[in-house]
């Protein structure tokens, strides 16, 4: 069921400068403008405060969302209560891919990290569009195939590494991302500290230490650059 909150506009009025955000994801490429106009015109758009919940366990999962703008963190809860995120997603990134595959009920959480606005489609509609272009499948299960190995590499992460070597490992595969060993982490320190499992106070403290060490080079709140990558490789292993 489509969600009835929100604005309740078609999402033809979020169009930019003529585009709209099915004209700009990967996902919608292959279809004709008149199939990008049929999902518009069955869509809806809702707007997102920060820290405001787009979905939770036990939701529904009979929607696909796409981020138009802003920024969204998916998230499990332990038993503690305590935040274990798994992605953090951006304009052009779609989530509820799941809902395509099967209709359970949904699993973690999707919080707004940032004023966000989001498209949001029916699965029964994409389903039917699967159907006529088996190629937005394929897109959809390459999409979720690498959500699913990013979460399988956290939670190996965590059973593997101490703290220092889960900083190291991530830094070392942003350097790889970017091809660069300068760059500026996608998200705030606290984010990055939950996504590695630790508290923002450590990470800081690591980081620090790293920098006294000469292995990195931080400026402002995001800025890192890596001065001994052959150090940083020597703590991911150990």
């Amino acid at each position: 069921m489509l969600l009835e909150t929100g604005c309740g506009c078609s999402c033809e009025g979020c169009k930019k400068n003529g585009v709209t955000c099915v004209d700009k994801i990967s996902l919608f490429d292959s279809l004709s403008t008149e199939q990008k106009n049929l999902i518009l015109s069955k869509s809806l758009h809702k707007s997102y405060e920060k820290g405001e919940l787009i979905f939770s366990p036990g939701d529904p999962g009979d929607n696909l969302y796409i981020i138009n703008s802003g920024e969204v963190k998916i998230y499990k809860l332990s038993s503690q209560g305590k935040q274990q995120i798994l992605h953090v997603l951006g304009p052009k990134d779609f989530l509820g891919e799941h809902a395509l595959f099967d209709q359970k009920p949904i699993m973690n959480s999707a919080e707004a990290m940032k004023k966000t606005n989001i498209c949001i489609l029916k699965g029964s509609d994409i389903r039917d569009l699967i159907m006529e272009h088996p190629e937005m499948g394929l897109k959809i299960l390459a999409q979720y195939a690498k959500k699913n190995v990013q979460v399988l590499a956290i939670v190996e992460s965590m059973g593997l590494y101490d703290v220092e070597q889960r900083i190291a490992k991530y830094l070392l595969d942003l350097s790889r991302e970017f091809s660069m060993g300068a760059f500026r982490l996608p998200f705030s320190k606290g984010t990055l500290a939950s996504i590695i499992g630790t508290s923002q106070e450590t990470l800081s403290r690591k980081l620090s230490s790293m920098q006294e060490e000469g292995i990195l080079a931080l400026s402002g709140q995001r800025n890192i650059e890596i001065l001994d990558m052959e150090r940083l490789e020597e703590i991911l292993e150990g």
